[in-house]
């Protein structure tokens, strides 16, 4: 049977962004392109009544900016089919280097809040796991502070499902903020999503309790519900004693800091015994189980080493200054985040003395390891692991570990290689 508005000829639109761009107003962005400069920087994409559509970055902004409107093809996703439809004014800032255009990319998104944007301002809450400070600890979540910012639509889903999730229990998970309880935290982690994956993976493998603040030890109680499924080790009818709950906290701590536990060796075991049985499917859930805790403690593994051995100085060439002469931007990376920004006339040898103390008192001060880490951090972070692990070698890297300060002229040395590269 023909539907109703079929019969008077209606169609309905599957994707809104589906059909060609308007060919006049393509070619006019084309033609501005032509004016943009082949140096590094951060582009601006803006819609009607001026509001920001997308902010991005570009080794080579004539190149980048080019490649939304050329003649292709190619099959486009619908993120790109909307901004090309919606954009109706273009922006530009140069900088001096990648790296630059890259913290500063992160930077605006999480300023500006543009529209079309995910990464760096998708969530406001990074949670941690939280291993509480009590005679019997909890494995519970926690999450972090929240930042300044537009909630977007998919913000506020993540955000709700969270709620939600938080409450699926009748005695709900404790979310106090980072800080306000006492005890160990781990993380953080970058979604809400893989908090909760965590969670559920670790608690199979180290049945912690789960109960409220009111712990109870009743000898001839029946235990929980939680005891009766194995997601409990029941220290509250005395199951457990004391010594071995400390221990498999013990356990579970060195398991996510280090990825070797005994209750792993255990499991491994099981999963081949699974197998010579030919129960394929209860060895292939073990096996996922594996795969779940070994991904979760990776994640934290190279939190840690970021933290521990990103400390570095980063020369990368600057915009000139008003006179014309070239400059030279420093990047004072400590504890895996930049901490200081620095710009130095490249042939002022005050300037690059001025440097050298400030550099000297950036690294030589005690460091406090944080507990907690903002969320526009962690995303700073992540991107200098990367671009570090990619030019770590170069010589516009000088690196300020321990080992590499044991010189008494380490200061005068790091600048006089960043000054040659």
């Amino acid at each position: 049977m023909t539907a109703p508005l079929r019969a008077f000829g209606s169609r309905q639109i599957q994707n809104p962004f589906e059909g060609r761009l308007d060919t006049r107003k393509r070619r006019r962005f084309k033609e501005q392109t032509r004016a943009l400069p082949k140096a590094p920087g951060v582009y601006f994409f803006h819609g009607h009544n001026d509001r920001l559509l997308y902010i991005g970055k570009a080794k080579c902004l004539r190149e980048r900016v080019r490649s939304y409107f050329s003649d292709t093809s190619l099959p486009r996703p619908n993120k790109i089919k909307r901004l090309l439809v919606e954009i109706e004014r273009m922006d530009f800032r140069c900088v001096g280097s990648e790296l630059e255009a890259l913290l500063l990319e992160r930077r605006l998104i999480a300023q500006l809040q543009p529209l079309l944007n995910r990464q760096h301002k998708r969530f406001e809450v990074y949670p941690y796991l939280l291993l509480s400070d009590e005679e019997f600890p909890r494995l519970t979540l926690t999450r972090a502070e929240p930042v300044a910012g537009e909630k977007d639509d998919e913000t506020r889903a993540i955000l709700r499902e969270m709620s939600e999730g938080m409450k699926r229990d009748d005695a709900p998970l404790e979310t106090p903020r980072a800080g306000e309880v006492a005890g160990l935290y781990l993380g953080p982690f970058t979604t809400p999503k893989h908090a909760y994956w965590a969670l559920d993976s670790v608690v199979k493998l180290f049945p912690l309790r789960s109960c409220g603040d009111d712990f109870r030890f009743d000898p001839n109680g029946n235990g929980c519900f939680y005891r009766e499924i194995g997601r409990c080790c029941g220290p509250c009818i005395g199951q457990t004693s004391r010594e071995d709950y400390a221990r498999m906290c013990a356990d579970l701590v060195r398991l996510l800091e280090t990825g070797e536990a005994p209750q792993i060796e255990a499991l491994k075991a099981k999963m081949l015994r699974l197998a010579e049985q030919w129960r394929f499917e209860d060895a292939a859930q073990v096996k996922n189980d594996l795969a779940a805790i070994e991904a979760v403690a990776a994640r934290l593994r190279r939190l840690a080493r970021m933290r521990r051995d990103n400390n570095a100085v980063i020369a990368q060439p600057s915009l000139p200054d008003p006179d014309g002469a070239p400059q030279t931007a420093l990047f004072l990376v400590r504890g895996g985040a930049v901490r200081k920004h620095l710009v130095v006339r490249s042939a002022d040898e005050r300037a690059w003395n001025t440097a050298k103390n400030t550099l000297r008192q950036t690294f030589e001060e005690p460091w406090d390891e944080r507990q907690f880490t903002a969320k526009t951090e962690l995303d700073e972070m992540m991107i200098l692991d990367r671009w570090l692990r990619s030019h770590g070698d170069e010589n516009c890297v000088a690196w300020m570990s321990d080992g590499h300060r044991e010189s008494r002229q380490w200061a005068s040395n790091a600048i006089r290689r960043l000054r040659s590269a």
